[in-house]
């Protein structure tokens, strides 16, 4: 239990944050600690910061405002205290003491929280979201209304998969490129059930890429198999390109060289048909 009062705080910060709301059964369920304590915290904290959240009679539960968005906090160490307080594992690659491990690059990935708390709170209520969003193809804004049901990192970025009512399907949209976000008091369209590249579990059998000489192979399989002649990875159909993708596997060995290239993906044939359904 987290007894210091600046801890405390800094706790219901981050939750607020990212989570876009304080309720007391949600603290309590993530601090272990009875009704009236957590009453306690929380009206000390409103008290502290009376601008930054406002009381929301249909949830029972303490919304964030625009300014706690606008309060000094750093992006990537918030997020990665949000994802652990919630069970979700996020490294960041480095002790809070001796500092014996470090992250070698800066996380680019990571998205704005007053659109992470919007996302997520869409897919726990099942409400469609009204967003403007850039792709490539259409790089200017534009309005998308979604029905979200996962919000998932991918690699690098993040993305959340929902059914888009402008396509009449489901797709990923990256959390970077969105913007706007506005709830809808609107039920989903389509939910996660309904996502057949979702449910559906595809085997992904890596192999080390067949152009490099024996001993370089026998160093892949060593650093990634355990010494095995191959990995099978279990990836769901909707996120298996971006999986090979980030490994860095070759799906086309025969022009995807080492060394650029020292993975390779074995069975293709039997995983291409989703590799454009993402």
């Amino acid at each position: 239990m987290i007894k210091e009062p600046l801890a405390r705080a800094e706790l219901l910060k981050t939750l607020l944050l990212w989570g876009g709301r304080l309720g007391n059964a949600r603290l309590r369920e993530l601090l272990g600690m009875k009704v009236t304590r957590v009453s306690q915290l929380i009206s000390e904290f409103h008290h502290a910061h009376p601008d930054w959240m406002e009381w929301d009679a249909i949830s029972r539960s303490y919304r964030a405002t625009p300014a706690v968005y606008r309060s000094k906090f750093e992006a990537a160490a918030s997020l990665g205290q949000y994802l652990s307080l919630v069970g979700i594992t996020h490294a960041k690659g480095e002790s809070s003491d001796e500092r014996t491990l470090w992250n070698a690059f800066p996380d680019l990935s990571v998205p704005p929280p007053r659109i992470f708390a919007q996302i997520t709170e869409a897919i726990e209520l099942s409400q469609q979201l009204q967003i403007n969003y850039r792709s490539m193809g259409n790089p200017k804004p534009h309005p998308r209304v979604i029905s979200p049901h996962s919000v998932i990192r991918a690699g690098r970025r993040w993305h959340v998969r929902a059914f888009c009512a402008t396509r009449q399907d489901f797709r990923d949209f990256a959390l970077g490129r969105i913007d706007s976000p506005c709830l809808l008091s609107k039920p989903s369209e389509r939910s996660a059930d309904e996502d057949f590249s979702w449910r559906t579990f595809l085997d992904v059998r890596l192999v080390a890429h067949p152009a490099l000489n024996q001993d370089q192979q026998d160093m892949i399989r060593f650093e990634y198999f355990s010494s095995t002649a191959a990995r099978v990875e279990r990836c769901r159909a909707a996120m298996v390109a971006y999986f090979i993708q980030d490994l860095r596997a070759a799906t086309d060995p025969s022009k995807q060289l080492p060394p650029e290239y020292q993975l390779a993906v074995e069975n293709m044939e039997e995983l291409r048909p989703w590799l454009f359904t993402v």
